[in-house]
């Protein structure tokens, strides 16, 4: 029996010694793969450091412009219509919807124009709500006259009497539900001037735009477009749109000549079947090859190929088979088209890339991203290392534009300045979290899935109903927590709102939380030191724990959203500081140690005079955006003076006080700035002659709001094409 005992004790540890191996080596993979623990980063790719423009030269088919501008068509009298584009996911509805807009708002047709993805689970409240922001956003020109609405009226009411007597235009995607439409209908004014609701729906959602037809008036049959794939030519035409950085695709191929790109767009055709999602990320994966070979080597292993048939027993299966090797993931047959393109093009990326672009499937289907903030992320989390001759943030924003032009993710708004707004289209999202869970890279969680095991890595919890999850597990191992409650002005209770639960997780390094019900952080998050993003947006929030010093390793502290106006003094001096953002935070008089790293600084206040040699800006010289208010030019203009011309590398200045000095705009050194908003007066006479085409050669933009004083003309002269004026009320 003894030794029978032994035999089998050491067959069993021979089993977990197995088992243990194989998680290790497991885990060896992911940490290579997603870059879990610290890895020296790839060096860069000529494919990243030299991307090509961002237009292109596709248009959007004849026939469904055309069916589109016949239903929006203006009659005298026309009341409220709904319309309605119907067609599978990623075929090219809100493209469609969007060229449609554009058209028409520059032709005055419609205004204001209001475009908005509704969330999955989301509430008709949030959808309301946020109807109402875009309203106000369009009206931001005259905004007093339309948000000097009192507190207590409904949403529903703030709607119809903000668009009451326009002419609007609303395109809005993700409504799945009669019902949603049912309570968005009273909420729209219909003064008979030709107002229009234009609805983007999957085909699943087909008895929504039906419905939508019937709420129209009476007679009007014609609501609803659908939206096939496209054939051969057109499929064509948007491959080559998206694939190469010049417009004639000769230029690749020229050994070959225009045969072979006809020969390569069937071969497209054949693979994406017209489905225009397919198409752009396989347009996006080829834009990244240098050489016909590369091209034809992914061409190949896509390329769906009919089965040979045996002539002698005639056997064979009918359809066709992915030629080359795959994938498992690959292999599956329910795989579609889109699956395996997306496959192909997401294991080209290098791991870098493959981080930054997991971290979208942190967030819920159709959410908008600032890309600021996401680079910001992407950098506390380590995906991006410092490189010779670029700045972690400049190289983050290389890293979402070559995403952009792989058509992994989608641009949804570009400034002069570069993309600002970003999203993952509802398909590729879809798939790009399938890949998150399996990865183990994060876990993403509601009100309808909150199980949280405690070994998680990155946890991801949003609410559209304002209800939050009493997390009881330590969750000892978590590094990211992400939290996101939408319709936080219900009456939720407090309960589990103080992030308490977070107290064990030392080896934090991003916390991000909107919308919680939170006045207070727990005073344990100074020992938190691996802390690198703290993002806290909660309206409640009036104060920060004195731990805060603590976060020696925190880059980006954003408040903005919070009551916070105070912090220890001793957080200045936290040297890796990058990224400070609030909305009425306190700016010291001085600080002790120079700030090397700092390049934003926004909402701040000066606290008192300022001494003209030692104040705070003095410590700040790499500084590259600030946003200043409660300036007086008595206390703190020969400070600001002396300050602005150490700030090289200044590029955004925000300035509100009582009197705006004329250093601004005359300060030496500061050939960088590109965008100027000054609130306050300004005493032109003052100004020695501008010659902003040398002082200032970035300049393409200078706000004036609410000076006392006439821009005189010889400035305007000067500033022509780049002033924006506001003036103030009398």
């Amino acid at each position: 029996m003894g030794c029978g005992t032994q035999i089998f004790v050491r067959h069993s540890l021979s089993n977990r010694i197995t088992n243990i191996k194989s998680r290790l080596n497991q885990i060896s993979e992911n940490q290579k793969e997603y870059k879990i623990e610290h890895i020296p980063s790839v060096p860069l790719t000529s494919s990243t450091t030299s991307v090509a423009a961002w237009t292109d030269d596709f248009k959007e088919s004849g026939a469904d412009v055309e069916a589109l501008e016949e239903m929006l068509r203006p009659e005298a009298g026309r009341q409220l219509k709904f319309i309605s584009i119907v067609g599978e996911s990623g075929v090219g509805k809100e493209t469609l919807a969007k060229f449609i807009a554009d058209e028409k708002h520059a032709e005055g047709m419609f205004y204001p124009v209001i475009k908005f993805n509704m969330p999955p689970d989301s509430t008709t409240e949030v959808l309301l709500r946020e109807i109402d922001k875009r309203i106000v956003r369009c009206f931001k020109e005259v905004e007093k006259a339309y948000t000097g609405l009192p507190e207590e009226l409904s949403t529903a009411v703030k709607i119809r009497r903000r668009l009451g007597q326009k002419s609007y235009l609303m395109i809005l995607g993700g409504i799945t539900s009669k019902t949603t439409l049912n309570c968005l209908r009273p909420s729209l004014p219909d003064d008979k001037n030709g107002s229009t609701v234009l609805l983007t729906l999957d085909t699943e959602s087909e008895d929504v735009a039906w419905h939508a037809n019937a709420m129209n008036a009476k007679g009007v049959v014609d609501g609803i477009h659908h939206l096939s794939r496209l054939d051969a030519k057109r499929s064509k035409e948007l491959f080559c749109s998206r694939a190469f950085r010049k417009k004639q695709p000769n230029d690749l191929w020229s050994k070959e000549g225009e045969t072979v790109s006809d020969e390569v767009a069937k071969i497209v055709y054949d693979i994406t079947g017209g489905y225009p999602r397919a198409i752009v990320v396989l347009a996006g994966l080829l834009r990244f090859k240098e050489n016909p070979s590369q091209w034809e080597a992914v061409l190949e292993q896509l390329r769906p190929v009919a089965v040979a048939v045996n002539e002698e027993t005639g056997d064979g299966k009918q359809g066709v088979e992915i030629a080359g090797p795959t994938s498992s993931k690959q292999q599956s047959t329910r795989t579609t088209t889109l699956e395996k393109v997306f496959w192909q093009s997401f294991e080209d990326l290098t791991n870098d890339l493959k981080s930054c672009f997991l971290y979208f499937a942190s967030y819920s289907k159709n959410t908008v991203q600032r890309a600021d903030e996401m680079v910001r992320i992407w950098i506390g989390e380590g995906f991006v290392k410092p490189h010779k001759g670029k700045t972690m943030e400049e190289l983050g924003h290389m890293y979402l534009k070559e995403l952009v032009l792989r058509c992994l993710v989608e641009k949804i708004e570009m400034k002069t300045s570069g993309i600002t707004l970003v999203r993952v289209h509802p398909r590729i999202h879809g798939l790009l979290q399938l890949e998150a869970r399996e990865a183990g890279f994060v876990e993403f969680r509601n009100m309808n899935h909150v199980f949280v095991p405690p070994s998680i890595r990155r946890l991801s919890f949003c609410s559209f109903d304002g209800r939050f999850i009493k997390f009881t597990k330590k969750l000892r191992k978590l590094r990211s927590f992400m939290c996101r409650i939408t319709d936080s002005s219900s009456n939720v209770a407090r309960t589990g709102s103080n992030l308490k639960f977070l107290r064990r997780s030392k080896f934090l390094r991003v916390i991000s939380v909107l919308g919680l019900r939170l006045d207070k952080l727990p005073e344990e998050i100074g020992v938190m030191v691996h802390l690198r993003y703290l993002r806290v947006d909660c309206k409640e929030l009036q104060a920060l724990p004195s731990s805060i010093w603590r976060l020696l390793n925190l880059q980006t502290l954003d408040i903005r959203g919070t009551q916070v106006e105070q912090i220890d003094p001793r957080f200045w001096k936290i040297k890796v500081l990058r990224h400070v953002l609030a909305t009425e935070l306190t700016l010291p008089a001085t600080i002790e140690k120079e700030l090397e790293d700092l390049q934003t600084l926004h909402g701040v206040k000066p606290a008192a005079a300022w001494n003209t040699n030692q104040c705070a800006l003095h410590k700040m010289t790499k500084i590259r955006s600030l946003k200043l208010h409660g300036f007086q030019k008595r206390k703190h203009g020969a400070a600001l003076k002396t300050a602005l011309p150490s700030m090289h590398l200044l590029g955004r200045l925000k300035l509100q006080g009582d009197i705006i000095p004329s250093c601004v705009l005359t300060a030496h050194s500061l050939q960088y700035l590109h965008k100027i908003a000054l609130d306050g007066t300004v005493k032109w006479h003052k100004f020695p002659k501008l010659d902003l085409r040398t002082a200032r050669p970035n300049l393409f933009q200078v706000k004036l709001r609410n000076s006392k004083t006439e821009v005189p003309e010889h400035i305007k002269k000067e500033m022509d094409g780049i002033l924006i004026e506001r003036k103030a009320k009398p």
